[in-house]
């Protein structure tokens, strides 16, 4: 009685199974979510002034400062303010301002980039000399409609404090470091190329970039390179590391519209610089946020933007170190596998050391489980004395052989259930409310918990009661089987490790090791018992008779009553000379005689007071009942089980649940808010999907041992959150929608071109606006309904909205407007003319049949564009000091190794000046036309801006987008305005040469 009690705890019951697995399940969520938080500033901090770095970030954050802004200008001399007491206090730092680096090459294989360069680059000269420094990258610029407080305030207030940190002569690192503060990352990744064009990119072999494509959070590293860098990362000195190859993975496939210096780094420059081993580290989370007013100090939360900061700062402290004076170099370019757990530690392997691993446990799992197999089919033969089945067996053999199968099904159609359950509920979403995830991604997610769940659970309950297995039990059937699952899934990791180097399915080697643990003990433990059991409480159909069945299914039957004494013989007969008892078989095999007569004898002391009724139960004993043979049911009850069903639940459940929900609560944060800027919503909820049922797939051996109340509490709660989520509105203050603003602004033509020996800098007549234009793009279904109608300078204008807007799978409305911008501040209130200084300065000239000089100009800006109605193959920057230039020889255009002019030619070209108001002096050339006559090159010249009233210091600085403002203003409280493209407000002419 004592052991009975102190084992029901382990006993297999419902009470227990649903206990243990929400124990577990809440144990692996709570601790994933615990440590998915920022963690605090902790009183040590190696050194590192995190108040300091706090107090950067705050100054560098005031307001947006793109490129083409003067608050860039601004940001840049606080940069030099921080870096050149440095230099000047110690002989082994060195600092340069770089304001020579000129870039020219071809991006996106579709539009030329001329860029320069304003970068900023302080080197610590290592204790040795070597080639193998450490290049630590971020970008000083914003967008122009953000401060960019992660994007990428933070990145530099780090790089300001590790320069502090490791300037000072006793932290002097065994290698050189090279602390790059980039200009122009925003608008085509422009300051890394220059990199390449300074003299210490020769210095260093790997790099740390510093980004941010959301707002705050915990930030991760997002791409690498290979083993090397990762294992800086995984090293003692990071004390909260946070990684995936998966990341590095979905980028790779191009999954992820987004694009960093990373991609330049590592590229390099064909033919002169080898390509750089590292990696990314950004901010992933409430991607809301990104790129808009409220990427600032504030929008990170109370304290969330110092946690952050610190969070970033650590890692990049500890990795940097390790890279820095290891004896290792971080130069490693072997393939990695490596995921962090909890937070806590990195686990890191070579994709060669997994794909070994993968190898002996796709090998030595099934030829485990197969030799277990034969030994329990041995050990129950022995113990049932049969080789096959018995001969009195009234079944046929195909339906013996069905029933044979039956049980072995069960976990492949809960499987097909629950993609049944989770196509129909995605359907839902995407038919109700696809974008509710944004702001309310954990309802979602506790939504497609509980399909999961029952999705798994519900066909496993009903076929155990519905067809129970009768020659193996249902844990032992749905545990080999989920092992097979995971062994496929194994066999699919090991190929795309073999095939495309590709690791990120490295928790299915987790999965078949745990599910192979599970199904051995399983084995072992009907080995042991000589049974595999099954869920009619006798042992298995397949290796008894009917009679040893019955034996130990008909158990304590009600009303039997066992009556010792009395012997019933029936009459011996003989017949020719042989004794035949009750109509036995002769030997002959001819049936003689008769059977016994059963007659009433006199009462005896053993006579029972009560009526008795003489049973023969199935397997042909006999058995007096007081019940008649109608109301008595043969009752049988499986054998108890204690604590091998514990073992195999901790075996198969929360070592891979961590991994599985570590990177679906990854996946949902950083793709939760993709949808406003176009991303399929199908993405986000197939992921959902497929962690969701792997989650929650382990469970199966138990789910028949589940109460039917739990499943009653699942439903009412998935319903519940069902309504809510198809119901409510899906963008909130908290989570806002997006919405892409740019205004267009067409000056007059030039009033005459110039001739081949003309002046081409001087100023042309006052220009005249032909037509202002505000765009404004979003999601179609939103911005049309509720975001346009809103605006007044909208209310009595013509809206055109096309569903094939200025971004991909995004609607675009535009209305001509009377808001015009001022590039200083100079335009009169309701005046179509430009005052004092124009816009846009446009010169054109043509030098022979295939080349002409196109001269541009923007008032008060950096920034430029040229678009070309056909292809240009030639194109050259002129010094803008060059009067009447003569065509360029071919030999002279200068790309950037690997970028260069693709054989049809580009359409665009981008300038970029150090210097405001620059005149950009390009000569273009083409391909000469078929036929004699020279063709005519055509197209749009066009300048950027993006200083508006709300974002600068005072009145008397930078220019107005009054059209902008607006926007800004009258937006709804659960919408906020972001950048289209490199200016909020194009201003363009036509010409023609």
């Amino acid at each position: 009685m004592r052991f009975s009690k102190l084992a029901q705890p382990f006993k297999f019951a419902p009470t227990q199974v649903a206990v243990l697995l929400a124990v577990v399940y809440a144990i692996v969520f709570a601790s994933v979510l615990r440590y998915d938080e920022v963690p605090n500033v902790p009183k040590d901090t190696h050194g590192l002034n995190v108040d300091r770095a706090y107090e950067a970030l705050a100054k560098i954050t005031t307001r947006p400062h793109p490129y083409i802004s003067h608050a860039n200008d601004a940001v840049r001399a606080y940069i030099l303010s921080r870096l050149q007491p440095l230099a000047a206090r110690y002989d082994h730092v060195h600092l340069s301002d770089d304001l020579t680096s000129n870039v020219t090459y071809v991006a996106a294989s579709d539009h030329v980039v001329y860029f320069e360069g304003t970068n900023v680059l302080l080197k610590i000269d290592g204790i040795e000399s070597s080639t193998d420094g450490v290049l630590f990258s971020c970008h000083y610029d914003s967008v122009s409609s953000a401060p960019g407080a992660t994007d990428d305030g933070v990145g530099v207030s780090i790089l300001l404090e590790m320069a502090e940190y490791l300037s000072a002569p006793e932290r002097r690192p065994r290698r050189t470091a090279i602390l790059f503060f980039n200009n122009g990352e925003e608008d085509q990744l422009n300051g890394a190329h220059a990199y390449f064009e300074h003299p210490w990119s020769n210095l260093t072999s790997v790099f740390i970039n510093l980004e941010g494509a959301a707002s705050g959070g915990r930030p991760i590293a997002f791409r690498t390179t290979s083993y090397g860098p990762v294992r800086a990362v995984s090293s003692k000195r990071v004390k909260h590391p946070h990684a995936t190859v998966l990341t590095t993975e979905v980028f790779s496939l191009g999954l992820i519209r987004s694009t960093t210096d990373y991609e330049v780094y590592v590229r390099g420059v064909n033919g002169e610089a080898a390509g750089l081993q590292g990696f990314d580290f950004a901010f992933y989370k409430n991607r809301a946020y990104y790129h808009t007013p409220r990427d600032t100090i504030s929008g990170m939360g109370h304290g969330g933007a110092k946690r952050a900061l610190w969070a970033m700062l650590e890692t990049v402290w500890g990795s940097g170190l390790v890279l820095l004076n290891d004896s290792e170099p971080g130069t490693d370019t072997r393939p990695p596998v490596y995921f962090d757990v909890l937070g806590r530690t990195l686990v890191l392997l070579s994709m060669d050391a997994l794909y070994a691993i993968n190898v002996i446990l796709l090998v030595l799992g099934p030829l485990s489980t197969i030799a277990l197999i034969v030994w329990v089919v041995l050990a129950c033969k022995k113990r049932s004395r049969i080789e096959a089945l018995p001969t009195a067996h009234e079944e046929s053999r195909r339906k013996f052989i069905m029933r044979a199968l039956l049980g072995w099904e069960r976990l492949w159609v809960a499987l097909l259930f629950t993609v049944l359950v989770h196509i129909a509920l995605v359907t839902g979403f995407l038919k109700l409310n696809p974008n509710i995830v944004h702001s309310h991604a954990y309802a979602v997610l506790s939504t497609f918990w509980g399909s999961s769940f029952l999705g798994i659970v519900l066909p496993l309950q009903s076929l155990h009661h519905v067809l129970p297995p009768t020659f193996a039990s249902q844990k032992l059937t749905t545990t080999l089987s989920l092992y097979s699952f995971t062994w496929i899934l194994l066999v699919v990791s090991t190929v795309a490790m073999s095939t495309r180097h590709y690791g990120s399915l490295y928790w299915a080697t987790f999965f078949n090791a745990g599910a192979w643990l599970a199904a051995v003990l399983e084995l072992v433990r009907a080995g042991r018992r000589r049974d595999p059991g099954n869920e009619m409480g006798t042992y298995s159909f397949l290796f008894t008779s009917p009679e040893e069945r019955e034996f130990r299914a008909e158990g304590a039957v009600p009303g039997r009553r066992l009556v010792r004494g009395v012997l019933y013989e029936a009459p011996e007969e003989h017949v020719e000379g042989n004794p035949v008892a009750g109509g036995r078989r002769v030997d002959d095999g001819e049936q003689i005689g008769r059977e016994g007569d059963i007659v009433e004898t006199e009462p005896t002391e053993i006579t029972p007071l009560i009526h008795q009724h003489r049973r023969q139960s199935q397997g042909g004993g006999e058995y007096l009942t007081v019940d008649p043979p109608e109301d008595v049911k043969v009752v049988g009850r499986p054998a108890d089980e204690y604590g091998w069903w514990i073992a195999q639940a901790l075996l198969l459940i929360p070592a891979i649940t961590v991994l599985l929900f570590q990177l679906e609560i990854l996946l949902l944060n950083a793709t939760m808010h993709t949808l406003v800027d176009g991303s399929p919503p199908l993405t986000v909820y197939f992921i959902l999907v497929l962690f969701s049922t792997l989650i929650f797939l382990p469970i199966a051996p138990f789910a028949h041992k589940l109460p039917q109340s739990l499943n009653l509490v699942v439903v009412g709660l998935v319903v519940l959150l069902l309504a809510i989520c198809w119901s409510i509105f899906p963008f909130t203050q908290q989570s806002p929608f997006r919405v892409y603003f740019q205004q267009s602004v067409e000056l007059a033509s030039p009033s005459s071109n110039l001739t081949t020996n003309a002046v081409l800098h001087s100023h042309a007549p006052v220009s005249q606006v032909v037509r202002a234009e505000t765009t404004l793009t979003a999601l179609e279904g939103y911005v049309d309904r509720y975001i346009v109608p809103d605006m007044p300078s909208a209310w009595h204008a013509n809206v055109s909205c096309k569903s094939e807007g200025l971004r991909a799978d995004l609607m675009t409305c535009s209305w001509p407007t009377d808001l015009l911008p001022s590039p200083g501040g100079n335009l009169s209130t309701g005046s179509s003319t430009i005052a004092n200084d124009q816009w846009l300065d446009v010169r054109t000239t043509r030098l022979n049949a295939t080349r002409a000089l196109v001269s541009v100009r923007g008032e008060n800006t950096r920034g430029c564009r040229l678009y070309f109605d056909k292809p240009i193959t030639f194109f050259y920057m002129h010094e803008t000091s060059s009067q009447s230039p003569a065509p360029v020889p071919y030999e002279k255009m200068r790309m950037r190794g690997g970028y260069e002019m693709p054989a049809g030619g580009v359409k665009e070209a981008r300038l970029w000046s150090r210097t405001w108001s620059r005149t950009f002096l390009v000569e273009v050339g083409w391909e000469a036309p078929d036929d004699e006559d020279e063709e005519k090159l055509s197209g749009r010249a066009a300048c950027e801006y993006a200083e508006y009233a709300s974002a600068l210091d005072g009145p008397e600085s930078g220019g107005r987008i009054p059209a902008f403002e607006e926007v800004k203003e009258f937006l709804p409280l659960w919408a906020l305005p972001t950048k289209l493209a490199d200016g909020l407000v194009e201003v363009w002419t036509r010409f023609s040469v």
